[in-house]
C-alpha cells in the first residue's frame, strides 16, 4: 500500500494484467523459548499442501500488481474471483474474503502455522471495498484528532497516511493482502505481533506459500508506511522466494524486473 519507486511503466502493465485477467469492476519446528528459526527444507511441510499447490505456485504476473500511494485503482475495482474464507481460519469466525488463489494459499499458511503449534493465529482482514477503506481512513483521522485536539484535519491525515491508505490505494482492495492476528495476545494490530514466536517462522517461511511481509522494518522510505509485522501480501511462490532471498520490498523487486 505504499511506494516511492520509479516503476510506473511496470506497475501499470501488471495492473492492466490483473484487471483484465484476474479482476473485474462489478524441518518442522514449533514455538521455541528464543523465537529463533533455523532453515527448513523448501518442500518440507507438516500439512499436505497438495490441494493448495496450484494456487501457491501460480506464475500469473497479475499477482504482482502494485497498488499503493502512487498507483491507485478505481472505486469500482474488485477481484473477479473473490471467495469467502473458512470461518475457522478467521478471528472470531468473521466473514473475510480474498482473491481465490490468495485465499487457498492463505489457508495453507494458517494450517501450517497451526500444525507447528501456533493455533492462536488467525486472519483478521482480507479484501476491503473502496467504500470500506474510505470509512476506515476517515475514522482514523477522527481518532487522531480526538487524541490530538490541537491537530488540524490535515495534520491528522498526515499521521494516518503513515499507517493507513487512502481509498483506492490500499492493496486490500485487490484481495491479495491479509492481516494476521494473535487472538490470545490481544485482538489488536500493532508491533507486538513481532514478539510472538510465530513471527520468526513467518519471516523465514511465508514465501513458501507465496506471501511476502509487505511492510518490513527499515523499509519505510520505500513502502511509504510504518512497519507492519502482521501484514502479508500474496505474489506467488516464485516471486515471493526471490523477494525473500534478496531482502527486497515489492517496489524494489518490480524496479529490478521492469
Amino acid at each position: 500500500m505504499k511506494h516511492r519507486f520509479p516503476i510506473r511503466a511496470a506497475a501499470f502493465g501488471l495492473a492492466v494484467c490483473f484487471v483484465t485477467g484476474l479482476c473485474a469492476c462489478t524441518g518442522s519446528r514449533g514455538p521455541s523459548d528464543t523465537g529463533t528459526v533455523t532453515a527448513v527444507e523448501e518442500d518440507s511441510f507438516l500439512i499436505d499442501v497438495t490441494p493448495y499447490e496450484e494456487a501457491i505456485n501460480t506464475d500469473n504476473s497479475g499477482y504482482l500488481v502494485l497498488v499503493n500511494k502512487e498507483h491507485a485503482v478505481s472505486s469500482a475495482f474488485a477481484p473477479r474471483t473473490l471467495t469467502t474464507m473458512d470461518p475457522s481460519l478467521t478471528l472470531y469466525g468473521k466473514e473475510i474474503r480474498m482473491e481465490a488463489s490468495a485465499a487457498l494459499a492463505a489457508e495453507a499458511l494458517i494450517r501450517e502455522l497451526w500444525a507447528h503449534g501456533w493455533t492462536d493465529v488467525f486472519i483478521t482482514s482480507g479484501y476491503r471495498t473502496y467504500e470500506y477503506q474510505n470509512t476506515l481512513f476517515n475514522k482514523y483521522i477522527a481518532d487522531e484528532r480526538v487524541s490530538h485536539p490541537a491537530w488540524t484535519a490535515a495534520r491528522a491525515e498526515e499521521e494516518v497516511l503513515t499507517y493507513s491508505a487512502r481509498p483506492g490505494t490500499s492493496e486490500h482492495q485487490t484481495g491479495l493482502g491479509m492481516d494476521l492476528i494473535i487472538a490470545d495476545l490481544h485482538p489488536a494490530l500493532d508491533e507486538s505481533f513481532a514478539s510472538h514466536p510465530c513471527y520468526a517462522w513467518l519471516v523465514e517461511n511465508a514465501h513458501r506459500f507465496g506471501f511476502i511481509l509487505r511492510f518490513p522494518k527499515g523499509k519505510e522510505s520505500v513502502t511509504g508506511y510504518s512497519y507492519e509485522p502482521w501484514h502479508y501480501r500474496f505474489v506467488g511462490r516464485e516471486a515471493a522466494a526471490a523477494i525473500h532471498e534478496a531482502g527486497l520490498t515489492l517496489e524494489e523487486y518490480l524496479a529490478q524486473t521492469e
